[in-house]
Parts: structure tokens; sequence; C-alpha cells
């Protein structure tokens, strides 16, 4: 049975001081909390927070990027690992179609942020 792809849709969520996390969004992050604080003063501007959305606007999941590109998808809302990003690609599970559908999602957001970095300048 082939099933059709999902189109996903990362929405960020606006920058958090790390002392505004919750603790879900602490243990979410995880090491690369403890990574973006050895950073100091600026280090809360490493990490961006999307929630994952499917075509309908549900929330799916939670996903948190280390510098854009590395970080951990969970089920939204609790600690259940779904999948990673590792060098800006979806990888950790064996759903090809997921990791495809949030390649997809992660290359729509990098066009839109680049363009918005470029506007900034």
């Amino acid at each position: 049975m082939i099933f059709p792809r999902m189109r996903l849709q990362f929405r960020p969520l606006p920058s958090s001081d790390f002392e505004d996390l919750s603790e879900l969004q602490r243990e979410q992050l995880g090491p690369l909390l403890e990574q973006a604080e050895s950073d100091g003063e600026g280090g809360a501007e490493l990490i961006e927070r999307f929630d994952v959305l499917d075509e309908q606007g549900q929330h799916l999941y939670d996903l948190q990027l280390f510098c854009g590109e590395d970080g951990q998808l969970h089920k939204a809302g609790t600690l259940e690992y779904v999948a990673s990003f590792s060098q800006g690609g979806a990888t950790g599970s064996d759903d090809e179609s997921l990791l495809a559908d949030l390649d997809a999602a992660y290359e729509a957001w990098s066009v839109v942020a680049r363009a918005a970095r470029k506007v900034t300048r």
C-alpha cells in the first residue's frame, strides 16, 4: 500500500532567554541547551525552536535546532523522540517518508530564512 506524502511546515517560535524556557523545553533541548549556555550571553540566539505542523495546521512535533542545523524532533508536548537533524538533514528514524517530509519542510524554511537575512542586511 502506498501512502501519500504528508506536507509539513515549520512554524518558528519566538526566541527565548534560557530562564524563560519551560522544564519540558529544557529537557527536549538536552545537551543542545548546555552547549548554547556555554557560549555565554549570546548563546540563546544559537537555538531555534519550531512547531512542526501538518497540512491542516495541526501541531504534530516540537523541533529544536542548534546553529540552524542540528537538533531533535519530539512528538508535540512530550519527550518522545521521533527523529533528529544533523548538518541540516533529517535522520534518526526508520520512517523514510517522514525524513523526506522533514527535509522538504527544512528546505522551505531555509529559503525563507535566507531571504529574510538578505532583507535585514
